[in-house]
């Protein structure tokens, strides 16, 4: 048997007025793949499911025991033929007793991680919050998590599942319901999906119901009932996530088809092709929309949906499979960026894409790029016949062609060889609106900023500033075996003031970075060259290129970047010297934590320490196969502060006390990054574990990576935890005579002053 416990965690975090679920395992449509083509499956077509519900109360006490079952069957039901949105799909679902036992924090253990199959798919209610609050800490927005338990990969069958719900955060039905549905979506082996929840004004990245720019389609919002169940955010109640709309359907119906299901519908399928118009490309998520129905007739799916792999040895990578369309309706057919982070789907995201976003039409033909990409072709599927061929072939312009990158727009462009940045390897660039490039992800950021350099992608930025190139000029770009050059060619700022002309060439040899300067008319903007966030420490200064580069011209010509994860420099609106002048950077290096060690020895440091310099570089690195263990020393009676304060990783701290006790932190510190502050220290060494979540086991096997900054200090008095407009009451110890009272404890408040009484 096969246990699936850690690959298909789907979690639902509420995150100012919207939740995202994540999964963790690979494979589009499906949670988990058992053979290259074939997902795991419920047996039996997926005809009585099984579970087994908690015998305690769901909350306690808003939603007791009998309430809970009826909510969690009701939330099965709407994905089954029976069911209020008739589905049609052969799966349904039985209630196949309550657990042996009330599952609570005494007990939940073998629940959560069991060594081998109990014939039990346990839905779990955590009635009071207290089994979330020790996995992911107190407040952490975590709703549940579903998904299949144990399988057989002799068989490819699914034979246990199971779920955890957070009851304390279950106080309003309707929300209960739709987490339900959301989650037991994943309980059937169902993986998230992008189609019509990206277009809300508050989704994570937001896009157009065509290819960018392109926006034909009108979206009526996530209560207008055109949102998918299985997208990655929540939304709230009512927002349509407990009715599985025409792509859920196609989801679950492919895996368990009902009677006719095939015969009474249509399908597309094709092949997604990088610009060579031979190699396959799975992880690109691909969508149909009925020009009729665009939102509520609208399919999509991943390119290599049911295969972990992406080597062209495997016949499935890059294919696809668009089911549930009605036969006989006219559907535009699509590839599309992922916009919300690519580790919230279950599928090995192909990011960024080797091209822009394009419709398929007739003109579609590996040896005929590029075609229009804005020019769709119609395609109409016929019922009980699958409509193949609709392949498509990422496009790239020519050298010399003008560049569409709008205003604020972008570009991603091949390039002609392997280029490495900051110990990183890209074989596309994007070439971005507002002077300059980026690597891994576009940029249509317009107001440049220090802090934006260093938080974003990895960026080599000739004049970051709100250029408007679809109001004159021009940027194109030039290539050869050797060199890659992106030319903007008097361009002028936003609206149409001025004109600025720069390249930035990009070797092959050394990975060496050139500038050079036409006229500048703008005053303002931000040039140089930063590693991103994943690497920066987030506090790099700026510096003065010119002076860099004279300085350089003395020594080599070349401004170093080896010492430094960022140089540049920020106009604020004057003093922008940059016209008619050369920047000539070297090539950047591969930062790395080995003064660490390349054991898992922990290593002793002084404090107070902190890992913002270069010199003492922390990072998890490869993400799922690192953890870093630091040991130091500490005297009776202080307060202990460890937090990470910077990183783009979901970090996860484990602290070991001289007398074996132990402490956890997950998301305690900002957003995704974890603190610890211990009150009353003892005299000894501390040990100190990081690593990202949920290594709960702290064996280095988390799902993110990249830099971070450790802060360790010691603090003389108690930390107190204060929110924006907020208030701790502090026993003074001693009576405090004020203004003719006496009090013996004092509110400290957040706006800086304190109040008796």
């Amino acid at each position: 048997m096969k246990t699936f416990k850690h690959q298909v965690l789907s979690i639902l975090l509420v995150a100012t007025g919207t939740a995202a679920f994540t999964t963790a395992v690979q494979g589009a449509d499906a949670l988990a793949i058992c053979n290259p083509g074939q997902p795991y499956l419920w047996a039996g077509g997926g005809v009585n499911i099984p579970f087994n519900p908690d015998q305690g109360d769901l909350n306690t006490p808003a939603i007791d025991n009998a309430t809970g079952v009826a909510l969690v069957q009701q939330a099965f039901n709407n994905w089954t033929a029976g069911g209020p949105f008739g589905v049609p799909t052969s799966a349904t679902y039985t209630n196949a007793g309550h657990l042996p036992v009330d599952v609570d924090i005494s007990n939940f253990g073998p629940w959560l991680n069991p060594v081998a199959p109990d014939g039990l798919s346990a839905i779990v209610f955590d009635a009071d919050g207290q089994i979330f609050d020790l996995l992911f800490g107190v407040n952490s927005g975590i709703l549940g998590f579903a998904g299949p338990e144990w399988g057989d990969p002799g068989t490819c069958t699914i034979t246990e599942g199971s779920s955890f719900l957070n009851g304390p955060a279950f106080t309003d039905l309707i929300a209960a319901e739709d987490v339900m549905t959301h989650e037991f979506g994943h309980y059937s082996n169902l993986g998230h999906v992008e189609l019509n929840g990206q277009l809300f004004l508050f989704s994570e990245g937001g896009d157009t119901s065509g290819p960018t720019p392109d926006d034909p389609f009108a979206f009526g919002g996530p209560l207008s009932g055109e949102l998918e169940s299985m997208y990655p955010f929540y939304f709230g109640p009512g927002s349509g996530t407990l009715s599985p709309n025409a792509d859920d359907q196609a989801s679950i119906a492919t895996l368990y088809p009902g009677a006719g299901f095939f015969a009474s519908t249509g399908s597309i399928s094709g092949t997604i092709y990088a610009p060579d118009g031979v190699t396959r490309l799975s992880g690109v998520n691909i969508i149909a929309r009925n020009v009729a129905d665009p939102m509520m007739d609208a399919v999509s799916t991943f390119s290599g949906a049911y295969t972990d792999e992406t080597g062209q040895a495997d016949p499935n990578v890059g294919v696809y499979t668009l089911n549930n369309l009605t036969p006989g309706a006219e559907y535009v057919v699509f590839v599309d960026v992922v916009t919300a982070a690519a580790g919230r789907f279950s599928n090995p995201i192909l990011s960024p894409l080797p091209g822009p976003e394009e419709y398929w039409n007739a003109d579609e033909d590996s040896t005929n790029p590029p075609d229009a990409v804005l020019d769709a072709t119609l395609v109409v599927p016929v019922a009980g016949t699958p409509t193949s061929g609709v392949d498509i072939v990422f496009n790239q312009p020519g050298p010399g062609d003008p560049l569409p990158v709008g205003d604020d727009g972008f570009v991603q462009l091949s390039l002609p060889f392997t280029y490495t940045i900051c110990g990183q390897d890209f074989n596309s660039v994007f070439i971005n609106a507002n002077g300059n490039l980026t690597f891994g992800s576009s940029s249509g950021d317009f107001s440049e900023s220090a802090a934006d350099m260093l938080a974003g992608p990895p960026r080599i930025a000739g004049l970051w500033d709100d250029l408007n190139p679809s109001a004159g000029g021009i940027v194109t770009y030039d290539e050869s075996d050797s060199s890659f050059t992106v030319i903007y060619d008097g361009v002028p700022e936003f609206f149409a003031t001025g004109s600025n002309s720069f390249d930035i060439t990009l070797s092959r040899t050394n990975n060496h970075i050139d500038i050079e300067y036409g006229d500048i008319s703008a005053t303002d903007g931000l040039a140089g060259v930063s590693c991103g966030g994943s690497i920066t420490s987030g506090t790099e200064a700026g510096s003065d290129l010119t002076a860099l580069q004279d300085d350089a011209d003395l020594d080599g010509g070349r401004i170093n970047l080896h010492n430094s994860t960022a140089v540049y420099e920020q106009f604020p609106g004057s003093g922008n010297d940059l016209s008619n002048e050369t920047l000539l950077f070297n090539g950047t290096t591969d930062y790395n934590d080995e003064w660490l060690g390349k054991s898992n020895k922990a290593r002793m440091v002084g404090l107070p320490f902190s890992s913002d310099s270069i010199q003492k570089y922390t990072e998890i690195e490869p993400a799922g196969a690192d953890i870093d263990w630091f040991r130091f020393k500490v005297p009776a009676g202080k307060t202990l502060s460890v937090e990470i304060v910077n990183g783009q990783l979901d970090t996860l701290i484990g602290l070991i006390a001289p007398d074996g006790s132990q402490f956890l932190d997950d998301d305690g510190g900002s957003g995704l990054l974890s603190a610890l502050q211990i009150p009353g220290t003892m005299k000894g060494t501390y040990y100190l574990a990081v690593t990202t979540f949920p290594d709960f086991d702290f064996t280095g096997a988390g799902f993110s990576g990249g830099r971070y900054v450790l802060e360790i200090e010691l603090i003389d008095g108690i930390i107190l935890s204060l929110g924006d407009d907020d208030s701790v009451e502090v026993p003074l110890g001693f009576s405090f005579p004020f203004q003719g009272g006496s009090y013996s404890s004092v509110f400290v408040n957040s706006n800086g002053n304190l109040t008796f009484g």
